[in-house]
């Protein structure tokens, strides 16, 4: 879409996007997690990460409200009213408690939240004139090779490891080592990164006529996802592939269920000769198999198959119930009193969910804002055209609806920040279409010589 005064195509155009595309792999790629945690080269990471952002937000020449959308609004209104409100309600109660008690840090906490905002709109305006740049399509084939590229080294934890480009399992994480977590220190973001990869796979074999490169991005999202041994992931992927499923139709769903029967095949291959003694010898391993396996059988959903979090969302539901209206501040649930992880591990334990936290936290104001951003997304399946974009939006949508009943960490998170800014920009995008009409404007009232959909 031009602009008067500005030629599509420039330098400063091509520069943006080269430091938007830094910036993607930084966060989804999570580069920095090379390096053991406090390693001052980390900085460095940090430091360029930063960089990025503050150049998107100062040079790219989209206007913020047309890259956020209706969409980005809502997201931005939740996290910042989750910020100030539960703040000033800290301040003005006991929060030291929470030093004293916990050591948990306020400001440091605040600041995570600040760089999460900063990265939306960074991720949002980025997006966005990209978009403008090179279409939906190459925009998405990109975006799904940097998520592509994530889930591999995922996959490939045990080599990286063993070659000495990942640190050692005791370095980053005391979970099971048979989890696979690539570049992340927790395995339950690997498993995040491939639910993301996987469903933007699945929304591209609905849309592109060549789909070897989507077939191989789905493979490697889905290995990353069982890889990592996260049940929230593990049910998402099931949860978006019977959604695809639906979606395609009769004639769409044969190849498919042939992918998912050939890989299952092949991982019950590799795992019998490679894995199964090991896996069996791992008592956590296998407990955490069984318990998953019990997540989706009807009557066997009990506290130990959620990792104890029925336990915590009872207690976390209890509290916030106390004062809904502005919360109880920031902390309070990110380190609840009254609550552990599970009988084993008797220590202050999270709400892990993130509906509870805003609620808990900061009362009904940013809870309905973040509901209005995810109900905002999903509505585009009934409000626009059948599209690459459309399918995209509401995959991840339906993820993070899910991740966010299991996780209560999403604001500070930054690939999930990041992701969020682009698909807002790509909410709006697709929403105002090529030609600046709303896609939801009746076929009969638009003109017969309207540009093209800017869906691709």
């Amino acid at each position: 879409m031009e602009r008067p005064g500005r030629q599509p195509g420039s330098s400063l155009d091509t520069f943006l996007a080269v430091v938007f595309w830094t910036l993607a792999a930084i966060i989804l790629i999570n580069l920095r997690g090379v390096l053991a945690p406090g390693d001052n080269r980390a900085l460095l990471f940090a430091g360029l990460r930063v960089l990025c952002c503050l150049l998107l937000i100062g040079l790219v020449h989209v206007r913020l409200p047309q890259a956020l959308g209706k969409s980005g609004a809502w997201l931005l209104g939740s996290m910042a009213s989750y910020l100030v409100i539960g703040f000033v309600v800290s301040i003005n109660t006991d929060a030291e408690l929470l030093v004293e008690l916990y050591g948990f840090n306020l400001y440091g906490y605040v600041t995570d939240t600040v760089i999460s905002i900063v990265l939306v709109l960074s991720a949002a305006l980025g997006g966005y004139a990209v978009l403008e740049r090179v279409g939906m399509q190459a925009f998405l084939r990109s975006v799904l090779l940097v998520l592509t590229a994530s889930s591999t080294a995922v996959v490939f934890t045990p080599n990286l490891r063993s070659m000495g480009v990942l640190l050692p399992w005791d370095t980053v994480s005391n979970m099971d080592p048979l989890r696979l977590t690539g570049t992340f220190w927790d395995p339950n973001s690997a498993g995040f990164i491939g639910c993301m990869t996987a469903t933007l796979a699945l929304a591209s074999l609905r849309n592109v006529r060549r789909p070897v490169f989507a077939y191989l991005a789905l493979t490697a999202g889905s290995l990353a996802v069982f890889g990592s041994l996260s049940k929230a992931a593990i049910i998402s992927w099931c949860v978006v592939m019977v959604f695809f499923l639906l979606l395609n139709g009769r004639g769409g769903r044969g190849p498919i269920l042939l992918w998912v029967g050939a890989v299952a095949l092949v991982a019950a291959i590799y795992v019998g000769k490679v894995d199964l003694g090991r896996l069996l010898r791992t008592s956590l391993a296998l407990e955490r198999v069984i318990s998953t396996v019990n997540l989706v059988i009807p009557g066997n959903l009990n506290d130990a198959s959620t990792s104890w979090r029925m336990t915590l969302w009872k207690v976390g539901l209890r509290q916030s119930l106390e004062s809904p209206v502005v919360g109880q501040g920031l902390g309070r649930f990110y380190l609840m009193d009254n609550s552990f992880f599970s009988p084993r591990q008797k220590v202050v334990a999270s709400v892990h969910n993130v509906y509870l936290l805003l609620l808990g936290e900061a009362g009904i104001v940013p809870l309905s804002l973040y509901l209005l951003y995810l109900l905002s997304l999903l509505w585009l399946r009934w409000t626009v055209p059948k599209s690459l974009a459309r399918d995209a939006v509401v995959g991840w949508t339906i993820i993070v609806v899910l991740q966010g009943m299991a996780y209560h960490q999403l604001f500070q998170l930054g690939m999930y920040t990041f992701l969020g800014g682009v698909t807002c920009a790509m909410a709006s995008y697709t929403a105002r279409g090529a030609g600046g009409r709303t896609l939801e404007t009746p076929p009969i009232f638009a003109r017969t010589n309207a540009a093209p959909s800017a869906t691709g």
